[in-house]
């Protein structure tokens, strides 16, 4: 019985804006609002675009996030953003499209106001649209006043201490605030339970201070990204505010109570993208100081923002957020229910959507046990009836809509590698869309289903297969046994083995001394070459049997054990003669693990570099590995007869790797390069992560000339893989003498 454990987390959505400079000021500050009103949504970056150009500190910003959803407007080609190739979204969609299919939703930020004590106080507005106060769009912004609060929010905030703020009482706002210290809704509710990256900057970024963001006015809406992608950097308290405003606000000496309130009696900082130091000076002297004289004032130059990037530990997620939940499945088809969330019961009222993350661990394996998918991955072949994609740690991302996921389980199931290929190679998703490639269906071939019976042989142990195959000693024997011309010389006996290993081990300076002196003694020796050829013949790469002369036609061959009785047919002159007295075991290779590495007595196999490249492979990768053996690939639903084949195709820690592999790199050029242009036809089709060129043999650098001109072919291509080459490492002495030639 198989046996899956799913790790869970719920979190909020992550949306990354792409807004061009022709974007209003009135639109970005609602969409900032919009995201101030959800969970997680203060965070969510907000990147300006000018003439379609994204700006490189902006895009070191960006490698730290992993969206579920991108919004670009409509003055941006989206083709800039899905050539960074740093996303994998669910989808890209226009901002400025009307009524749209994907709104910008999530969970209401009023539901963690289950986190704190109903005693707590909060603002709830009613009728404030009456209000002809520019201030408005002030106190909406920096402390999550509505002109008018909704039904679910008055339900939601019903056992909390409310302090309804209407046209009557609205030009006491400010004592109301400083006096009553009530929680601040959007902007504070909506950065808890957080699962995402905060950045860290030693030297801008200070972590406890107030900031002001001034604004000349609001015909730029610099001051407003500054603002917002501000707190994607250590932060504790940002708010903004323009020069009208201000002029009007430090008439009331309860707003420098505020301020004060805010900035935990601490420096504040002054900071303007479209005012310079002597303007900010002149406020805090005319304006600030003579309502806030407890707090410190001083101007900050940010300019160079966004700033450079320490690192993205200003957040440490395992401290933060929901909890993991655990579930076992016991089939590859399961259902998997569905974590509540922490915060409340149940989500209600109005469309709302959140994620949940899901690792997927394989029972039984203590190696290469996580289940990781490629990013071409169409996920909702595997969650069923809902919106879901691949994460950037190629993890499982599920969209849960309260409107429409109403069960409390969803439907799964576990794709072995071999059932996910043809998806991968007919229909991979590309930037979150489904694509129909020219293949149409793939297949083995004779070559693979020999590769698979020899990797079945070592019980699918690649650290075993790499053990032998990097030995000198053993592949000398393995060589030795399949090329010799020597009457049944493709078997060996016990003694020759013991012989051959002490030639081996006197040529690297082992001398075998006695007993008792040294592990290194003839009886060690004994002892653990017939527990290497024991487990030789238990991977069937050795056959036991015995070699025998006929009596009558003196003919010798090589006859497996259970051939062999009292008496023996030879297999020359097919007349019997009896079995000698206590004849000794003779160890024939087995045939299918010659042709997996001889073609022919001088004809090297591929499959032997198939194989040790996938050993490679499998070596360097820490969490998960899935191969395929060489698969053709069809163009016709009709034909029998493949338009191409792929020699290594793989999953590592859930990157998709394919590849060519070759005895000799010369072989790389043959038919004017007709392998190397077959991969790339492929890999512009199918988006793999990496392309690996392998061989045994590089006569004048050949291998690296193959991998030049496969980089030529993906010259101004939006899609560029990683290439890597492989020159396999020649077998050496390194392991004689180890645990598999002594026993102790």
């Amino acid at each position: 019985m198989k046996k899956f454990q799913i790790t869970s987390r719920s979190r909020h959505l992550r949306y990354v804006f792409f807004i061009d400079g022709q974007y209003s000021y009135e639109k970005l500050f609602k969409l900032i609002c919009s995201n101030q009103k959800i969970w997680g949504g203060r965070h969510n970056p907000i990147i300006p675009v000018n003439e379609n150009v994204i700006s490189e500190k902006y895009i070191a910003i960006l490698k730290y996030y992993d969206p579920d959803y991108i919004f670009y407007t409509k003055g941006i080609d989206p083709e800039i953003i899905k050539r960074l190739r740093i996303f994998n979204p669910c989808g890209y969609y226009n901002l400025d499209d009307d009524r749209r299919r994907e709104d910008i939703t999530g969970v209401d930020a009023f539901y963690l106001l289950s986190q704190f004590d109903t005693n707590s106080k909060i603002i709830l507005s009613k009728g404030l649209w009456e209000t002809k106060s520019i201030l408005l769009d002030f106190y909406k912004l920096c402390f999550g006043i509505e002109a008018d609060s909704w039904g679910s929010e008055i339900e939601i905030g019903k056992n909390y201490r409310q302090i309804i703020l209407d046209i009557n009482n609205f030009g006491s706002v400010n004592q109301i605030l400083h006096q009553e210290k009530p929680f601040i809704i959007n902007a504070g509710l909506s950065r808890r339970n957080l699962n995402t990256k905060i950045l860290r900057n030693r030297e801008y970024a200070h972590c406890d201070d107030l900031e002001i963001v001034v604004a000349k006015d609001k015909t730029s809406i610099a001051d407003l990204f500054y603002y917002w992608n501000r707190l994607l950097y250590e932060g504790s308290i940002i708010i903004y505010v323009t020069v009208e405003e201000l002029n009007l606000l430090s008439l009331d000496n309860f707003f420098g109570n505020i301020l004060y309130d805010l900035s935990n009696k601490g420096t504040i900082r002054m900071v303007s993208m479209t005012l310079g130091k002597e303007e900010i000076d002149e406020l805090i002297t005319l304006k600030l100081n003579p309502i806030a004289f407890y707090s410190v004032f001083q101007y900050k130059d940010i300019q160079g923002f966004p700033f450079e990037i320490l690192d993205d530990s200003g957040l440490f997620e395992v401290n933060y957020g929901e909890s993991r939940t655990s579930q076992t499945l016991i089939s590859e088809k399961d259902l998997f229910h569905i974590p509540k969330l922490s915060f409340t019961n149940k989500i209600e009222f109005h469309a709302q959507k959140y994620a949940i993350d899901l690792e997927i661990t394989k029972g039984g394996d203590t190696f290469h046990n996580q289940i990781k998918f490629p990013l071409t991955t169409q996920a909702s072949y595997i969650v069923k009836n809902v919106n879901c994609r691949i994460n950037l740690r190629r993890h499982l991302t599920v969209i849960i809509h309260n409107q429409q996921n109403t069960s409390d389980t969803l439907e799964i199931q576990i794709p072995e590698f071999k059932y996910l290929l043809p998806q991968l190679i007919c229909n991979p998703v590309i930037q979150g869309e489904a694509q129909r490639t020219k293949f149409v269906d793939i297949g083995l071939h004779d070559a693979s289903n020999k590769l698979s019976a020899f990797i079945k042989s070592f019980k699918y142990k690649f650290s075993t297969i790499d053990d032998f195959f990097t030995d000198k000693f053993w592949v000398e024997i393995f060589k030795d046994l399949i090329t010799n011309e020597r009457v049944a010389g493709d078997s060996i006996f016990f003694d020759e083995i013991i012989s051959k290993s002490k030639e081996a081990m006197k040529n690297i300076g082992i001398e075998l001394g006695k007993k008792g002196d040294t592990q290194y003694n003839f009886e060690n020796l004994e002892l653990g070459l017939k527990e290497t050829i024991k487990e030789l013949c238990s991977y069937r790469v050795f056959l036991k049997g015995f070699k025998l002369k006929c009596s009558k036609c003196s003919s010798e061959f090589w006859y497996y054990l259970n051939d062999v009785n009292e008496t023996v047919r030879c297999n020359g002159c097919l007349e019997y003669f009896e079995l000698p007295i206590e004849p000794k075991f003779a160890y024939k290779i087995n045939d299918m693990i010659k042709n997996n590495i001889f073609q022919s007595k001088t004809q090297p196999d591929g499959n032997l570099t198939v194989i040790r490249t996938l050993v490679h492979i499998y070596n360097n990768s820490r969490q998960s590995f899935s191969y395929m053996p060489q698969i053709n690939l069809y163009d016709s639903s009709e034909s029998k007869k493949p338009c191409t084949d792929i020699d290594i195709i793989c999953l590592s820690d859930g990157q998709l790797i394919i590849g060519e592999a070759k005895h000799r790199s010369t072989a790389f050029s043959n038919d004017s390069n007709k392998c190397l242009n077959s991969l790339v036809e492929i890999a512009k089709s199918i988006h793999p992560d990496k392309i690996i060129l392998s061989c045994y043999e590089d006569p004048n650098g050949k291998l690296e000339k193959a991998k030049k001109g496969l980089l030529h072919s993906f010259n101004n291509w939006e899609y560029q893989p990683e290439i890597e080459t492989l020159l396999l490492e020649q077998p050496n002495d390194f392991n004689l003498g180890g645990s598999r030639y002594f026993y102790y």
